[in-house]
């Protein structure tokens, strides 16, 4: 099965860990939106799509990019990081795809360090950070390879 994983990785390249992670375990190429030009997605028969949270949504460029492909029959998987590491901010991209005919394979989610002080001093927010230090970490990633390998089955 060839394998492609389009991912938004930019501030602390939380979801680019992960993102190799999975393509290390599936020998899949890897694409990161932060700085691609075009993108060939007929000869693939699995893609990956991740992104870190930014602002409580996904990055807005992987929807872009979303829009702009012709995901019918294609077989999907999602994943993302976060302070809190919920498939929750999974779901939108995710009846996207299926909206453009795409077989969704798949969400998976783990925490993604980041320093609470660059975006809010809310409290709760500290918190959060304190919780995410040191993540994506070893168990993240084993979390991850399980995750693939349910995929490709």
């Amino acid at each position: 099965m060839k394998s492609l994983i389009i991912y938004f990785s930019n501030y602390k390249n939380n979801t680019e860990k992960i993102a190799k992670v999975f393509a290390e375990k599936i020998n899949a190429d890897l694409i990161n939106l932060k700085g691609s030009g075009e993108i060939k997605i007929e000869d693939y028969d699995l893609i990956g799509f991740g992104s870190g949270v930014y602002k409580e949504d996904l990055a807005p460029q992987l929807y872009k990019w979303v829009e702009k492909m012709n995901l019918k029959d294609k077989k999907v998987f999602v994943f993302s990081t976060s302070g809190v590491g919920f498939t929750y901010y999974n779901k939108k991209l995710i009846r996207i795809l299926k909206s453009k005919g795409a077989s969704c394979k798949g969400s998976f989610a783990c925490k993604g360090s980041f320093v609470s002080r660059e975006f809010s001093d809310k409290k709760i927010f500290e918190f959060m950070s304190k919780f995410a230090e040191g993540h994506p970490n070893y168990r993240d990633y084993r979390k991850a390879e399980k995750f693939i390998d349910k995929v490709v089955q």
